[in-house]
């Protein structure tokens, strides 16, 4: 009997005690999200919360350079401000007439990001040499020699390293350089000396160190202006400009430094308002040309954004409506419409476009993703 109730004992006490062969339960394990993930899920967020308008907004970016009465716009004007909230533009581009002093220009950024719903992606030209808004400006910064007056890798590296830091400091995050053209046209009216080198590869090592120093500071580059404006006989500022190369050509040759710039990480590739009737068939400027695009997503394995050049300029306005201009580009797979001639008409243009199926608002969303993919990189959302 005594066996018996001691045994009946050791039994109750295993069950208090989890003894035998029943193990303990593990507590809950935190599931912990890489920031990858955090990433997709905050973008997706701010997606799911914008409308159509909105979304068509972060596709613009536009400049804002003089007041009504033809004064540089130093400082945020009521008009601007009423377009960046309107419209929601996604970005804005700088030039000499908004510069003055660094205290002036980092106020304006400053003003110009309070006024955005969601922050903008603001940008200016600054190559060196003959293509510099800082050198007409009041801002203290480090004189930058044009592209082609380098020989060495480090020379670019640097000045890209100074150019971003400047930049940087004035509150500015989109660098509209280096220069990706070849130089084999000695008569090209536009290119010359904003270009490295008339040699493909060398050109590319020297876009390369140049985006180094630059992406290094935490402004983005944007390599220009594809598919290569470097043998081309006339400037597009002023009216169409061809390239008669065929697409193994340009492979060979206008490609490689854009090639080597995406391979070492470029954030933006800047698309030239060039036609290139031996590669593509369809008449247009590389801008308007789903063709001209595709060599950039397709046979380059570009990922990042796309940017047009400014859409004002005469081998656009010349020939083709503001508003079906930038309905044309997006439709191309252009991520961003830089400098329409008339936002107001841009804007209504590919909102409609939408609307009416002539753009497909998947393909919206994926530039719109792209857009907020590196503004959260930069700390921006």
């Amino acid at each position: 009997m005594k066996r018996w109730i001691a045994g009946i004992l050791i039994a109750v006490m295993c069950l208090g005690t989890g003894c035998g062969n029943k193990t303990e339960q593990e507590p809950p394990t935190e599931v912990v999200k890489t920031a990858e993930e955090m990433k997709q899920e905050a973008i997706q967020e701010k997606m799911d919360a914008m409308s159509l308008e909105e979304e068509i907004g972060q596709l613009f970016m536009v400049d804002f350079r003089n007041n009504e009465d033809g004064s540089g716009m130093t400082v945020l004007s009521q008009t601007a401000a009423e377009k960046v909230k309107k419209y929601h533009v996604g970005g804005v581009i700088l030039f000499a007439e908004n510069l003055d002093t660094l205290e002036q220009t980092q106020k304006l950024t400053k003003d110009l990001q309070n006024v955005a719903e969601i922050p903008l992606f603001i940008g200016i030209d600054e190559e060196g040499g003959r293509v510099s808004r800082l050198n007409k400006s009041n801002i203290p910064h480090e004189t930058i020699p044009a592209a082609g007056e380098m020989t060495e890798p480090a020379q670019a590296e640097a000045a890209g390293k100074s150019i971003g830091g400047t930049l940087s400091e004035m509150g500015v995050n989109v660098d509209f350089a280096p220069v990706g053209d070849v130089n084999t046209n000695p008569d090209n009216p536009v290119i010359g000396t904003r270009a490295y080198s008339n040699e493909p590869n060398k050109a590319g090592d020297m876009v390369c160190a140049f985006l180094k120093g630059l992406q290094g500071t935490g402004v983005s580059g944007a390599v220009k202006h594809f598919p290569g404006h470097g043998d081309t006989a006339a400037d597009s500022h002023k009216g169409e400009v061809f390239v008669s190369h065929d697409l193994e050509r340009l492979k060979e040759v206008e490609f490689v430094p854009f090639a080597k710039a995406i391979a070492s990480g470029v954030d933006f590739v800047m698309v030239g308002h060039i036609k290139t009737p031996n590669a593509t068939s369809d008449n247009l400027p590389a801008t308007l040309s789903a063709q001209a695009v595709g060599f950039l997503r397709q046979d380059l394995g570009y990922h990042g954004i796309v940017i047009t050049d400014a859409m004002n300029m005469q081998a656009i306005s010349d020939y083709y409506g503001v508003g079906e201009s930038a309905v044309m580009a997006v439709s191309a797979g252009i991520d961003i419409v830089l400098m329409p001639a008339d936002l107001d008409e841009a804007y209504e243009a590919l909102l409609h476009g939408v609307q009416d199926g002539r753009i497909q608002e998947a393909q919206v969303k994926e530039s719109l993703k792209r857009i907020l993919s590196l503004k959260y990189d930069k700390g921006l959302l």
